[in-house]
This record gives structure tokens, sequence and C-alpha cells, in this order.
């Protein structure tokens, strides 16, 4: 198993670069590496505060969910591994390995790891349902409104529909029914496919919380996907790319759908060819949308980067605290 996930691993970063110089080559590293060379501080700092203040509001909605299952442990302690699996996200291969981590670290310390397991999962659903809702919002209002300046080809149109729909449908799927026994009976060859045993857990998860804390971590997850959208604005004003905000609510699900699969590295040459689907039909030229992607990225690994000094003084406070060191301390005095 162990081998496996090594190779999985490595073809994951392959996959990575090989999709990353076939769009920078496509498109121009040169160009590419132009326009992040007019990043503006001005926009793209706020743009990294208010992207650590969405993982603070990312732990309390995990807070919220995994103490419906377990009181412990208090809300710093989840803030610290939610920063620390961002720092292990820099390294290990798809966005889940920040999510191994922080099961693993509850797990050891609090046991009950499927509650852990559970909780970190039913927080991703739920992020991508606040995401979804607002995008079938943003949906209805360029409907009824009839904005200008957002013309959009009809694959992007459409893609924004099955989306945000098909998530939220999904979930009341998984909530209200059990497709599965339904899939069971009559195409009995599909439980031996890859992944059903995953989705099986993934529809046992979704039944297992309670409406008040499905809801409560809900309505955390609205705040959560309107910074997510001035993210993205600030990314767009600090590389002087002209973006409407109201393009932003729409895409988010999108992004956030891209930065789960877990194909590539951390998203990487995913994303950048999914901003370019999105970005250059709305005019923006390819050599922006793939450095607003990678300001996006940029933005991650340095929370990633917070979340390793903060395990760093983690670490050295407790060997600090430790026996030995007490000892060490008396021989030398």
């Amino acid at each position: 198993m162990l081998k496996n996930k090594k190779l999985r691993g490595i073809l994951q970063v392959l996959l990575s670069l090989i999709l990353l110089v076939f769009l920078l080559n496509k498109v121009g590293l040169q160009e590419v590496a132009e326009v992040l060379s007019r990043l503006n501080l001005a926009w793209y700092i706020p743009a990294f505060l208010l992207f650590l203040a969405n993982i603070v509001i990312r732990s309390y909605r995990w807070y919220i969910l995994y103490h419906s299952l377990n009181e412990h442990p208090s809300f710093g302690r989840m803030v610290y591994l939610y920063f620390v699996g961002f720092f292990a996200n820099n390294f290990i291969p798809t966005g889940f390995g920040g999510d191994v981590v922080k099961v693993v670290s509850l797990r050891q310390q609090y046991g009950r790891g499927t509650d852990a397991l559970s909780s970190v999962v039913m927080d991703r659903v739920t992020g991508l349902l606040g995401s979804s809702l607002i995008a079938l919002s943003a949906l209805a209002w360029h409907t009824i409104e009839h904005t200008e300046g957002v013309d959009l080809p009809y694959t992007i149109w459409l893609t924004i529909v099955l989306i945000s729909v098909g998530i939220p449908a999904g979930f009341l799927l998984l909530r209200w029914t059990n497709p599965f026994d339904f899939i069971k009976d009559h195409f009995p060859f599909m439980a031996s496919m890859p992944f059903y045993n995953k989705f099986l857990e993934l529809a046992e998860t979704v039944k297992r919380y309670p409406w008040p804390v499905l809801l409560r971590s809900l309505i955390i997850s609205l705040p959560f996907t309107f910074i997510l959208i001035l993210i993205q604005y600030c990314i767009a004003r600090a590389l002087d790319v002209p973006v409407p905000i109201s393009i932003f609510p729409l895409y988010v699900p999108i992004i956030a759908l891209i930065n789960l699969l877990p194909f590539t590295f951390n998203g990487l040459g995913l994303r950048e060819g999914a901003y370019l689907f999105l970005f250059v039909p709305i005019g923006v030229a390819p050599e922006a949308a793939v450095a607003m992607s990678l300001a996006f990225y940029f933005l991650r690994f340095g929370a990633g980067l917070v979340g390793g000094l903060m395990y760093a003084w983690s670490s050295v406070s407790r060997l600090l605290r430790s026996p030995q060191a007490d000892h060490v301390w008396r021989r030398r005095s």
C-alpha cells in the first residue's frame, strides 16, 4: 500500500509538471513572468491576510462539525492543525495531504479516528455547498438583471449550472435516500469498481450529522465563500487584470472543486487550465489567466509556511518543556 501511495504521488507530481510545461509553453513563460513581476502588493497583501482569516473561519466550521461527535480538542488547537495541514499540503501530493495530517493528529491525541475523518470530509462538503449556493444566487441575479459585461460562452454557463446545482442535489440525494441500494440491486458490477467504497463512506458521513449542526456549518461557509471571492478579486486587481467582481461568485465553486481533484500535485496544472477555460473567454489574456492561478497558489503556499512556523514553534516549546530539557538546564547551571 505504501509503495502504491508513493507511486501515485510521483505520478501526480509528473502530471503537474507535464501540464505546467505544456501550458507555459503554449502561453509563454516569459509573458507569465512579466505579468507576475507587476504584482501590486497593496492588493496582494490584503489577499494574503484574507486567506489567513479564511483558514480561521474554516477551522471554526471544522470545530463545529467535530465537536458534534467528540468534545475535544479546543478551537485553538484545531486552528493550529488546520495551518499545519496547509504546511503539509506544500509537500504532500493532492490537496488531501493536509487532511491526512489533521486526521492522524486527532486520532493519536484523542482516539476515534473515524470521527476525525468524518469531520474533515464533511468540512470539505459544506464548503462546496456554501460556494454552490452563492453561485446559484449569482446565477439567479444575472438572469433576472441581465447584467451587462458578463457575456459567457454557453459551455461555461453549462459548467456553472451543472456544478452549482449538482453539488446541492447530490448532497440532498445522499442525505434523504440510499442510492447505493438501488445501484447494488440493479447494477451489481459497479460495487467492484474503484472508488465505490469511498462514495459509500461519503454517503454514510453525510447522514451522520444532525441538521442543526449542518446548518451551522453551512452558515459559516457563506462568509468563507464571500471572502474567497474577495481574495480572487484582490488577486485580479494586484495583477491589473480587469475582471468584474460579479464574475467570481460564479467561478468560485469550479475553482474549489478543481483544488480537490486528486490527479495532480495540489491542483497545479489543472487549476491553470481551468483559469484559461474560465477567464480567457471574458477577455483576459492567457498569460494573465495563468498568472492569476499561480498567484492564488502562492497564497496557499504562503499560508503553509505560516503553518510550518507554527509547527516549529510548537515543537521547540514542547522540547523546552520536556523533562530531558529541564535536566540539561540543571546540569549547566
